[in-house]
């Protein structure tokens, strides 16, 4: 089966989350993504694979890390000259050069924008920083918490009488990948219309601002400063997460007038379809905590299973609250095949992340594991460049690659 970007080949210097998570979209779509790294960089990505016990001895499985699953793995020390060489004879058979370090840093390796186009005009130059190549904060160090803080982000995530809280995971490298991702194919599509390479400028800071709904429209242009509401929704008081005997449910009751008839159908409450204080959408919004008790009232006496089952079948949008086992072992996770199985040579079956690009004639693809550092550098520099094998040794002895 073809792969909808069988024809692009991607350089991936990515670290971390955000531009590698970027390169697994590229790579899961079939691009042919080169992840380049050094020596010492692979050693260190090797010593955070994921911690186990097997048959008695513990280990690390390097090759569950999902954000590198699908690519060739080379090494490369961009500190040394030659190395920098080799890394231009790359640009030249390539679309796309992928990175995330510091603003400036590719520059002094003599790999920024400018001089990768001096090289290959029509190259694709995507970066990801955390607050983006321009702006008084544009040169500062930065990660994710840091993005989810200025944002305002954190200012809306927790309980009224907490503390601003970040998400549970890293939540802006993953937005951020997905609109490089999104931005590199657009920019291909253009240079394939034009011959025009380009240099794409995506912030962790600018996706997470993207991410806040109409909450900075709604203080821009209506004056409101929206802060933390804990479970309850934005939207209103009848959307949010409710205890049961068992645990926690998601529901969305009151998002329309006619689901709020229907959710009190099956709590055997009519008379609140009719009760002006609880009837409309914005009667329901005034009064956040007296809906808030009606419906703890109704769910705390019953199990997540029996409450989704009967506002589900109702047509009242209700989800149990999983944790990652409950997740995996989900009925809806497992026909979306979002966890796949892989028999690797060395760590045996895994189950991994599958893809979420579901496409019906170009299906993303997991069609091999994270690779080893270096593991395909003979594959590229001798079967794609034309280097001797005997090239390749001596780079590796002199520590080149």
């Amino acid at each position: 089966m073809q792969g909808a970007l069988d024809d692009v080949t991607v350089l991936d210097l990515g670290q971390v989350i955000g531009m590698p998570f970027c390169t697994m979209l590229l790579a899961d779509m079939g691009a042919r993504v080169i992840k380049v790294e050094s020596r010492e960089r692979g050693a260190e990505r090797m010593s955070l694979g994921i911690k186990r016990t097997r048959n008695g001895k513990s280990e690390r499985v390097h090759a569950a890390q999902y954000r590198d699953r699908n690519k060739l793995g080379i090494t490369l020390d961009l500190k040394q000259p030659a190395a920098v060489a080799l890394f231009k004879e790359l640009v030249k058979k390539a679309d796309v050069v992928a990175e995330n370090f510091s603003v400036g840093a590719m520059e002094r390796l003599g790999l920024g924008y400018g001089d990768v186009k001096r090289v290959n005009p029509r190259i694709v130059y995507a970066s990801i920083t955390a607050f983006g190549q321009e702006g008084p904060y544009a040169k500062q160090r930065g990660y994710d918490m840091l993005a989810q803080a200025i944002s305002g982000y954190m200012s809306i995530n927790g309980f009224p009488d907490g503390p601003p809280t970040r998400s549970g995971q890293s939540i802006s490298d993953y937005y951020a990948g997905m609109l490089c991702a999104f931005s590199i194919v657009s920019a291909l599509r253009y240079r394939d219309r034009t011959g025009k390479g380009q240099h794409i400028d995506i912030a962790l800071l600018d996706s997470m601002i993207v991410a806040l709904d109409n909450l900075g429209e709604r203080y821009t242009v209506g004056g409101e400063l929206l802060t933390r509401a804990g479970n309850v929704s934005f939207g209103g008081s009848s959307s949010g997460v409710y205890l049961t005997t068992d645990g926690h449910v998601a529901i969305a009751a009151g998002t329309s007038d006619q689901v709020w008839r229907r959710f009190c159908k099956v709590i055997g409450r009519p008379e609140l379809t009719s009760d002006p204080e609880f009837a409309t959408v914005p009667a329901r919004r005034d009064r956040r905590d007296r809906v808030a008790a009606i419906i703890h009232g109704w769910t705390g006496a019953r199990s997540k299973s029996d409450v989704v089952k009967a506002l589900a079948e109702a047509g009242v949008p209700a989800a149990p609250v999983n944790n990652v086992a409950e997740m995996v072992a989900d009925p809806q996770v497992h026909a979306r095949e979002m966890f796949v199985e892989y028999d690797d040579p060395t760590y045996g079956p895994l189950k991994v992340t599958g893809t979420p690009l579901k496409l019906s004639e170009t299906p993303g693809r997991v069609e091999r594991l994270a690779p080893l550092p270096g593991e395909h550098n003979e594959e590229i520099f001798v079967g794609l460049l034309g280097h001797s094998k005997d090239e390749l040794a001596r780079w590796h002895n002199e520590g080149v690659i």
